[in-house]
Formats: structure tokens, sequence, C-alpha cells
């Protein structure tokens, strides 16, 4: 017990002045426990003090952590454009957190990966490009078995779970990784990680799971939005893009072209003979066919280009970036794709085409489906099956153009026949182009009959005594023989390589031709294969050298002598002669004859043209 008392002392001033002066006495045992109650209260206040600080630092941070949630959730709901809503959600959820990274994965489930989509501290191109392993010894990968958050509070202790290289770059030292889930269905995994130990609170957790809901909702609004927009620009039956989305992309394709100055084609492209598919087989095999052609001629077509359903049994085709010779290959394979669907289903119909070019043909709308309609009954009705703008691909004489290159015998320097070749009347597509542009709609053969009944017609009209003709054994089996035009030879030129397939038929096929006065000659000898067994057999009037032959044999002497051997063995086979082709200088014209060949055909001794001018020109005397 603590000793306390109390006295009254008198005292006297410096002044000299008495008075009395109550004195309090305690000992030291009570000051000191009095001590001990002021510190105790002193902590306790301090504490006090502090709790209330965090508790209004939690405030403050739930405060924020819910704004930051409202926000997030605000923007999904009003803003379209997902990727920047994830990129400023990621941001602030780490500014939130008072981490310096964080991320959202996106869960690929084809190829059992996640990819970052959106994040926030991560180095140059790591988002978009950056995948992460769904496997189970992984932190994300645990996170979507466990379906819960998965915290690591040190990856230097950490021993669950490997660290992923990209968590490595960056020396992340502490994580936090969650499931985003909506409707039961986990899309994805929300991250966030610090490069120095962090510790995450239960509220944090809590924040954190519940913006990963939001998010994943988001994105899941988002693709039944689009896959609703996909819906509405989707025809039900073939999933190509419908006729009321074929204005706003025609459209931008029109505005597109403006800008760059370049062409493209609107194709229309009809089903021949498809009711009586749907009339003979049902309905529902005609589906079939249309799916399939629908889905063959989206194969057929480059990523840029737009395929769209336009209606029964019509296909719409935006070619983009275009040139005109790329529109007869992209009909070619849309046709030949449509061929193949004809032979695997066994059923009979085919495809025509009508094609506008921007802007040639219109630069709307309106011109350029006109102009397509247009050309597409055209194709059908004349059966040309590709019909490009005003340009009809009727095959007739004036389809080609005929020009004659001159044959001289240059010991007597006389012209002893021309040969007829076919050109482009307009003068823009080689001989190559030309025939691969009629290939493409199927015409090739079509093309090649008028070439040669031209060739003969004209050439009887000029009195040509002699004329050579570029022919296909095919061709002639197809037209069989016909009468030849009298007083003219009239020498058909085939390719050595077609003596390379059935020997038996060819011969055959050019017996019933020779009953008819015609003569044959074995066109581009030493170019490929040497038949010598079909020349022994045919024995044509004439052999013609390559010029790739002459040219081998102008470099190298050694073959040189080696082609004049083998000529001067084959020359007891031909009957009339050999003929060197495409000589265009001297020193091969000198060659020539050193092997002995005197009948030549070239540049040098004359060019091919139309027979007004060949026929009365003389050729240069060469000996």
């Amino acid at each position: 017990m603590s000793t306390h008392h109390t006295t009254v002392t008198p005292v006297r001033a410096p002044d000299g002045k008495s008075f009395y002066a109550l004195f309090s006495i305690q000992d030291v045992t009570d000051l000191t426990s009095r001590v001990q109650d002021y510190r105790r209260m002193r902590d306790q206040a301090l504490e006090e003090i502090q709790e209330r600080r965090r508790a209004e630092e939690a405030l403050h941070t739930r405060e924020r952590q819910q704004a930051v949630a409202s926000t997030i959730g605000g923007l999904l709901l009003e803003t379209g454009d997902l990727t920047d809503v994830m990129n400023r959600s990621v941001i602030m959820i780490a500014d939130v957190l008072g981490v310096e990274l964080c991320e959202i994965l996106l869960l690929n489930e084809a190829s059992e990966s996640l990819q970052l989509i959106a994040g926030v501290g991560w180095k140059d191109q790591s988002v978009g490009q950056a995948t992460a392993s769904t496997a189970s010894d992984s932190q994300v990968g645990h996170t979507l078995i466990a379906n819960g958050p998965v915290i690591v509070a040190d990856w230097n202790r950490e021993d669950r779970f490997s660290r992923r290289s990209l968590l490595q770059l960056h020396d992340v030292r502490s994580g936090i990784t969650v499931p985003m889930v909506s409707r039961g269905k986990t899309i994805g995994v929300l991250g966030a990680h610090s490069k120095t130990h962090h510790t995450f609170t239960p509220e944090d957790i809590t924040f954190f799971q519940s913006i990963a809901r939001l998010i994943a909702v988001g994105i899941e609004r988002k693709r039944a939005e689009e896959s609703l927009a996909q819906q509405s620009i989707r025809d039900t039956l073939t999933n190509l893009y419908n006729r009321r989305h074929f204005s706003e992309r025609l459209g931008q394709e029109i505005s597109r072209a403006k800008r760059t100055r370049e062409c493209f084609a609107v194709l229309l492209c009809d089903l021949d003979r498809f009711k009586n598919v749907n009339d003979t087989h049902g309905h529902h095999i005609g589906d079939q066919v249309l799916g399939a052609v629908a889905e063959s001629i989206q194969e057929s077509t480059r990523g840029s280009d737009l395929v769209f359903r336009w209606g029964g049994d019509e296909i719409v085709v935006i070619l983009s970036r275009v040139v005109p010779s790329g529109i007869m290959i992209a009909a070619d394979r849309i046709r030949r794709g449509v061929q193949h669907i004809r032979e695997q289903m066994g059923l009979d119909f085919d495809i025509s085409i009508g094609v506008a070019l921007y802007p040639d043909h219109g630069v709307n709308e309106e011109e350029l489906i006109r102009l397509a309609d247009r050309a597409l009954y055209i194709a059908k009705k004349g059966g040309y099956k590709v019909y490009i703008g005003a340009e009809e691909y009727r095959i007739d004489e004036h389809s080609i153009r005929l020009v004659f290159q001159p044959i001289v015998d240059i010991l007597t320097a006389q012209t002893l026949g021309y040969e007829a070749l076919c050109r482009d009347p307009q003068g823009r597509l080689s001989v190559p182009e030309l025939f691969r542009k009629y290939h493409a709609i199927g015409q090739l053969d079509e093309l090649k009959r008028v070439c040669f009944l031209s060739q003969l017609k004209t050439a009887h009209e000029a009195n040509l005594p002699r004329v050579f003709i570029n022919i296909d054994f095919g061709l002639l089996s197809r037209m069989g023989p016909i009468p030849k035009p009298p007083a003219m030879e009239v020498i058909l030129e085939i390719s050595e390589l077609e003596a390379l397939d059935d020997l038996e038929h060819r011969l055959a096929i050019a017996m019933e031709w020779r009953a008819q006065g015609y003569k044959f000659a074995i066109d581009d000898f030493g170019a490929g294969f040497i038949s010598l067994p079909f020349i022994a057999r045919l024995i044509p009037e004439y052999i013609k050298i390559d010029r790739s032959t002459i040219l081998q044999a102008v470099a190298s002497p050694t073959f040189g002598t080696f082609l004049k051997s083998l000529l001067q063995a084959i020359h007891s086979y031909v009957k009339e002669g050999i003929i060197a082709e495409g000589v265009e200088l001297d020193k091969e014209l000198e060659v020539v004859k050193q092997m002995g060949i005197f009948k030549v055909q070239g540049y040098l001794l004359g060019r091919p043209d139309e027979l007004k001018s060949t026929r009365h020109t003389d050729p240069p005397h060469r000996t």
C-alpha cells in the first residue's frame, strides 16, 4: 500500500513576509504505478487511432475497389470495343491492388492453352501473342482445375507450381489468379502480379473475383452479340453472307476502290438445271447441293473476297483488288469446284457466271448488279458459261486474228508455204493467255475448232499452195475427217509430245485424215521426248526442229554434230523434208545449213503477218 500524508508548514518568503503552505507527500512506489497506467492508456489510444486509420484505409480501398468495379461494369455495358475495355480494366485493377502487372487470359479449348489478350506492365508484343499452358503444374492451370483463387506469396519459395517463362522474364515474385466464370462456364483467367512481396487481403480476393465475373459476363455477352450479328447477316442454309449485308459491304468496297484507284469485280453465279435437281430428287437434295456449292465457292475465293447468297440458287462474289485476267482464274476455280461436286453427287447441273467490273461497267450497286445480271443472262442463254461485261465470249471467226509466217527454201529463196497462227484480235493477250482464257470457260476446244476452220478457209481463199496448221489429235478425233480444200496442200502439225500416249489410236486418226488428202508434220522435234517408233510408223511428210534444239546446237558444236547425225538417220522416215523453226539470227542460220537443213522458218526470214501483206512479200535471199 502506498504511503500518503498532508502537512501545513509556515514558510517565509524572500521579502520577509510569512505564509502557510500545504504539502501532500506520496511515496515513489505509487508514482511509478501511475506512470504505467498512463502508458497503458496512451498505447490503447494509439492502437485505437491506428485501428481507425486501418479501418479508414480499408474503407477507402473498398470504396476505390467498388468504384473500379462500377466503372468496369459500366464500360462493359456501354462500350462496343471489348478489347479497349479489357485493356482499360487491367490498368485500373493493377492500380487499385498496388501491383505492377495484370492480365486477362482467354481459354482456347482447341489448343488447350490460354492466350494473353489484355494486360498492363508486360513487355512489348507480349499482349496478343503470349500463351500460357493449362497444365495442372502451372498456376493458371491449377486455377482452372480448382475453379477458385490461387495465390503465390513468394515464387522463390513456391513448390506447388512451376513459374511460367513470362513471369520469369518480368521478375514476378507474388501473384494471384482467379477463374473467369460466366453461367457456369470457365472462359479464362484473371491474374495480378507483383515484382515485390505482396500480400493479397481477403477483401482483395473478393474484389478480384467479382471483377473476374464481370469481365467473363462481358466477354460472353459480346460473343452472344457477335453471334446474333452474324446470324443477322448470314444465310442459315449456306452460312454465306445474306443479301441484306451485300449493300453494306459493296459500299465499303466501292469506297476503298475509289480511294486506292483499284478495280474489283462482282460475279453473279447461277446454277444451271438446278430446278431439275429439285424436281427429280427433292428439295432436301437441292439444299445439299446449294450447301456444297456455297462451301466450294467460299473455298475457291481468296480471304479478301466476299461471298453472298443472293437468293434461290444465285450466289454473288465480290472479287477485291482484281485485274481482268484474274477474273478468268477465279471463274475457272469456281467452275472446277462445281464440276467436282457434280461428279461426286452424280447429278446433272452446272454454273454460269455474269461479271461486272468496277469502274468499267458501273460505279454503284444498281449499275453493277444490273450489268452482272445482264451478263449472267447472256452467259446462260448463249451457253458461254462466263460473260464479262460487254465482252461476250462468243466464238466465231472474229474471236481470233489469223497471221501467216512464211517457210522458205533458202537454196532457191522461194516461199514453199506458210504456217497459220492465231492471235488475240485486241492484241492484249499472248497465245498461251488467249488459250487459258477460253480454257477457263470451257471453250478451248471450240476456239481451236474455229481457228482450224478459219485457217483452212482463209488459206484457200488466198490461193495458198501449201499451209501448215497446228492441231492436236483430240480435236481431229472430235471433228472427224473433213474434206480438204482442193488444189492446196494442208499439213497438220502434231506436237511430238502427243505421240507418247495411245500410239495405235493416234495412228488410226492420222490414217483417216490422210485418206482425205491431208499431210502431217511432227512439230517441236527435240523439245521433249523423241518418239522414234511413232515417226517410223507415221512417216510424216515433214519434221519441224524446235528453236530450243537449234539454240543448243549453236551453243554446243558437239550437240550440233549429234543432232546432224540423228537427222541423217531419220531422214529416210520423212517424205518431203526437215524444217528448222524459230531462226532469228544469221549464226543460227549458218548452223542450220551446216546440219543440211535448207527449209527454214523464223523472224530472220519473215515475221507472222496477215495474208494481205505476207502473200505478196518475197523473203530475203539468204544462202
